[in-house]
């Protein structure tokens, strides 16, 4: 799956997209995963809510400024290290339990893919449902 993210802090919303997938794909229980294809973002199990969005990115910012001074950007070629270790800190990928057709989700949670990356691009999801 590819999504169009106009970076910064995008964030977007992919549960219904997976639950698709997994109806697709006739598993009854297995598991599904979920994976970024980016060192600029992170996939997340969490409740969808403006405030959460808010509290995160400003708790990313007192850990890890991005005005800060980082080794990486002495390659010379982007000055993104701030992303890359706010990225290391959160998951690139989740495993959900598939459970009688859908994913087994709490009432309240949602499949949000974090993207950082400050230039617009696309970007790559690789969703994969496994089991029988």
């Amino acid at each position: 799956m590819t999504i169009d993210s106009d970076g910064g802090f995008a964030t977007f919303v992919i549960t219904e997209e997976a639950r698709a997938l997994v109806a697709a794909s006739g598993v009854r229980e297995g598991l599904l995963s979920v994976y970024f294809r980016h060192t600029t973002g992170a996939v997340m199990i969490v409740e969808h809510e403006a405030g959460f969005l808010v509290d995160l990115e400003e708790t990313l910012e007192r850990l890890v400024p991005l005005d800060a001074r980082y080794r990486h950007h002495l390659v010379g070629y982007d000055r993104n290290g701030a992303i890359h270790v706010r990225s290391a800190l959160l998951c690139s990928s989740v495993s959900i339990p598939v459970h009688e057709g859908d994913v087994l989700l709490g009432t309240y949670q949602d499949i949000m893919v974090l993207d950082m990356q400050r230039e617009r691009a696309p970007r790559s999801i690789v969703l994969q449902v496994m089991g029988e």
